[in-house]
């Protein structure tokens, strides 16, 4: 009889551990935006263009997003936002697509997905 209940402890235990365990497991999945530019005449994938994703109005809360960088070969940039989104957070942004220094479109970015636009400049 001591067995079973030392037993049925146990399992209680091993329970309870793997409840309090069980939040932690949460992973948090990357916010990736990709852009795509393309020559609207050749319809290829224009390499060495700077992209711009930013907020055309941007809030006066602080949390200002502004980021550059420059196609691949193949016409990509992408974009990390993994520091910006807080887990539990819905929604992350609507972005501005600015290639050298013209809007060309605009881009949901959404929480924890990778999130892609082809633009034809």
């Amino acid at each position: 009889m001591k067995r079973q209940i030392k037993f049925t402890k146990f399992v209680a235990l091993l329970a309870l551990a793997a409840l309090i365990m069980l939040p932690s497991c949460y992973r948090k999945k990357d916010t990736i935006a990709i852009v795509t530019v393309m020559d609207s005449a050749t319809n290829t994938a224009m390499t060495g263009v700077e992209v711009r994703l930013h907020y055309a109005n941007a809030p006066v809360d602080g949390k200002r997003i502004d980021v550059r960088a420059t196609t691949d070969s193949g016409g990509k940039v992408t974009f990390n936002f993994n520091d910006l989104y807080k887990a539990g957070q819905a929604g992350f942004a609507v972005l501005d697509i600015e290639v050298d220094s013209q809007v060309v479109g605009i881009i949901k970015v959404e929480e924890q997905k990778t999130s892609e636009k082809i633009v034809a400049i």
